[in-house]
């Protein structure tokens, strides 16, 4: 199950407002997915110094990545601030949600369906149940909520889609209006 968590305690606020964890499940679907699209990407970077010319190696790292095949390690380079080139779209269609996962640079999308919990907490809990998945802050709530496209009655249903993307130093964080098929990026990227 999926589990979203809801910070109603707006004194708290500044670590957590949501915080969205995947199930053990399906984060093993996610994670099995991903390494066969890091495998295509890895073995082409090592073939031929790129992924079909986007995100270049030079041959020192090239070298490096060959040595990694025989201790059966798959790391594709992805840029200096990319962990990966997956992003990830949460919508809630209570009482099950749909998770979807799209490589970036293989240009391959996945979706799964899981049932979801929303609970109204505090951020305590929240913190002692953060898995594997995305936290919305404060800031990035704030400005959600000042949209004009927002309604909060909604907030938890098909109408909007969450869309995070990760990199080294951060996970942004845009959300889609399905009606209006408008969109906010709410990063708050002076907290990277």
């Amino acid at each position: 199950m999926t589990t979203i968590y809801k910070n109603n305690n707006e004194s708290s606020w500044s670590k957590y407002v949501l915080s969205i964890s995947f199930s053990e499940i399906i984060d093993g679907y996610i994670h099995d997915w991903q390494v066969t699209m890091n495998k295509i990407v890895f073995d082409e970077q090592v073939k031929t110094g790129s992924f079909h010319g986007l995100c270049p190696i030079d041959d020192k790292r090239r070298l490096k990545m060959q040595g990694l095949i025989a201790k059966g390690i798959i790391q594709p380079y992805y840029g200096a601030t990319s962990t990966n080139a997956c992003a990830y779209t949460l919508q809630v269609t209570t009482p099950t949600c749909i998770i979807g996962v799209e490589h970036e640079m293989v240009n391959e999308r996945v979706s799964f369906e899981d049932t979801v919990e929303i609970i109204q907490t505090d951020s305590s809990t929240i913190g002692d149940n953060q898995k594997k998945g995305f936290i919305v802050a404060q800031n990035e709530y704030r400005t959600m909520q000042k949209w004009k496209h927002w309604n909060a009655k909604d907030e938890f249903t098909s109408r909007y889609i969450y869309k995070f993307s990760s990199c080294s130093i951060g996970s942004a964080c845009t959300v889609i209006d399905t009606f209006t098929k408008e969109q906010i990026d709410i990063s708050d990227y002076s907290s990277w």
